[in-house]
This record gives C-alpha cells, structure tokens and sequence, in this order.
C-alpha cells in the first residue's frame, strides 16, 4: 500500500513539475525579414516587454530571412506568436487552424474598418518618364521587364500588386478569372509576361533591388520602408510622388543615399494581424494579452505608437514598428476581417 501511495505521489509530482514547467516556458516570438535587422531591435524589445508582463512568460526573438520561415515556425508551434503580413497568417492557419489573430492597428482615428496600409509598384526617378501617362503614371509599361516582389507569401509585395497587374493586364493578355496570380507571375522568362522575376525576402530589399538596377519595377509597402526614406514631392503614397534615401538611412540603404523612386501604381491593404498559435498560448493567457495590447497604456506608449520626432532617454530617434499621428492603436481583430485577402487567394 505504501509503494503504491508513493508511486501515485512521484507520479503527481511529475505531473504537476510538467506543469509548471510548461507554465514558466519562454514564448518565442518569429520576426518577417522586414523587421529582422538590427536597427528594429530595440522596437522589437518593446513589444517583447508588453508581451512579458501580460503572460509573466520570459519572451525570445527568433529572427528570419524569409517569409516561410516565419509562417512555418508559427503554424508548428515553433513559435508563439508573430507579426505577419495578411497572406502569411493566412496561410499558417491553413496550416494550423489553431493559428488566430489576436490584433491589428487601427486607422489614424482609432477606427478598424479603414485600417490600411499601402503596396506600391515603384520605378527608379529616372525611368519614370517612360510609365507617364497623360498628367500621371500607368503600368502599360512593365511587361517584359523585371520585377522585384517581396516574397511568394507577401500581402503587400506579392499578391496585392500581382492582383491589379492582373485586373490592368486581362483583356490585353488575354487572362482569365481563374488564372491564379502565382502561375502568371511568379516566373520570369521569354514565355512570361514578365522577362524576370526576383525577390528582395523583405520590403526593404524589394526597394534596394529597384534602386541597384536589378529591377526595372519593385513592390514595396510603406511601413516597412518609411524610416529610410523622405518625402520628395507628391502626397504621400499617391501616384507620382517621389521619395529619396534619406542621409543617415540605416543598411542597406547607406549605400546609396540620395536615390530616388517614383509611385507608378498604389492600392490600400488591410492593416496585418499579430497572431498567436493557441497550442502555446492559453485562453488565459490570450485574454491577457488581447487586454494588454488594446490598453490606453499601450496605446500612449511612444515606444510602440511612435510620435513624430520622439526621442529615446539617450536623446536618439527612436525607431518605432508603429507611427502615432492621431489615436492609433491595437484593436481586437478575427478571422472574418480577412475574408477579402482570403478571396484573393483563391
């Protein structure tokens, strides 16, 4: 009776050591290329800390050079929690369905339905009189070139730019609604529309491939290239304005400050998730973070939603993820708001 009474004691105490092992785990949080680099490394820092103290979890950076890196590590539970484009969580749910979003930012009024972003097609400043149209810009031009996407799983750099080719290009070159944008576009060559196709692996990469001549066109988003670059002329994101390298602008870009580019094309996006894997995170914890992350206290942290000009406590420029122009911040968001990308996927 008693070695009985003992094995069921070692066996609870096993249990309950799986437990609160389990409990006191790190969470790993998979970073796109995009913010990979070394100069989002204090941003990302940030966000680790908010997710620390909402779960009590240490937090750890896994950072990647590729897209598919980080939509596998989430959707295997290799990471806890990532900050994709919406094609990329999309196809982790796909996946996984046990991959949800948690939250996405707001518009400048603190609103969720006009929560956007922008994906730009871009041409280096100096050819771009040969996409003029009229008094602006077309993408007449771009078959036979070459083209810089982002990444096959790209929202933004992949399959919001493909899609409008598509739609200018169907009549023309005789596609049709069933053509999906992968097969028409993903490959270069003298049967293609397009001569070549390359990949940056990240918005900032896409740019550089266009501004080093390895690319007649790129697609480029604006969040992720914003702190390297400075307003020309034009307005912001719109057709025809024009943004230059800014003096200073971290790697790769310090290699060729001044170059400039033009907006020849440019169509909104849905605002992308933060999304968790709920094999790792519990309902518990998800509540947590969710009220966390949705906080005013979050919302007014110039860390995270960064002012214009901010400053960090050595007197630096701080290199936010998030601007703060107006009443930005997170807000609850579910897979039914992503049925648009979805339906572009198809």
């Amino acid at each position: 009776m008693m070695r009985k009474s003992l094995a069921v004691l070692l066996g609870v105490l096993v249990l309950a050591s799986a437990v609160f092992a389990a409990d006191t785990k790190p969470l790993t949080v998979v970073w796109y290329p995009n913010n990979s680099g070394e100069d989002w490394k204090a941003a990302r820092s940030v966000l680790d800390d908010l997710i620390s103290k909402a779960t009590g979890r240490q937090v750890i950076d896994k950072l990647t050079t590729d897209y598919v890196i980080a939509i596998e590590a989430i959707a295997t539970g290799n990471a806890a929690i990532c900050y994709p484009g919406a094609v990329g969580y999309i196809q982790a749910s796909q996946k996984n369905p046990k991959v949800v979003p948690l939250v996405t930012v707001s518009s400048p009024k603190g609103t969720l339905d006009d929560s956007v972003y922008y994906s730009r097609l871009v041409v280096r400043t100096a050819d771009a009189p040969k996409y003029k149209s009229g008094a602006g810009y077309s993408i007449d031009g771009i078959k036979g070139k070459t083209i810089s996407f982002v990444s096959s799983s790209s929202t933004s750099g992949f399959l919001v730019p493909a899609t409008v080719i598509k739609s200018f290009y169907a009549k023309k070159a005789g596609f049709k609604a069933d053509d999906k944008v992968e097969d028409l576009f993903l490959e270069g060559g003298s049967d293609k529309f397009f001569g070549s196709v390359v990949f940056g692996q990240s918005h900032q990469g896409s740019l550089f491939n266009v501004l080093t001549a390895k690319a007649d066109i790129g697609a480029v988003d604006d969040t992720d290239v914003d702190s390297y670059v400075e307003l020309v002329s034009g307005k912001p994101n719109a057709v025809g304005s024009v943004y230059k390298i800014k003096a200073g602008a971290d790697a790769p870009f310090d290699a060729i400050p001044g170059a400039s580019f033009t907006v020849i094309a440019s169509s909104t996006v849905r605002q992308a998730p933060i999304i968790v894997n709920t094999d790792l995170i519990t309902p518990a914890m998800f509540k947590a973070l969710r009220a966390a992350f949705t906080s005013d206290e979050t919302a007014n942290n110039p860390k995270l939603f960064v002012p214009k000009d901010y400053k960090d406590e050595s007197g630096q420029p701080f290199k936010g993820l998030w601007k703060k122009t107006d009443s930005e911040r997170f807000l609850a968001v579910d897979a039914v708001w992503y049925n648009d990308i979805r339906e572009l996927m198809k």
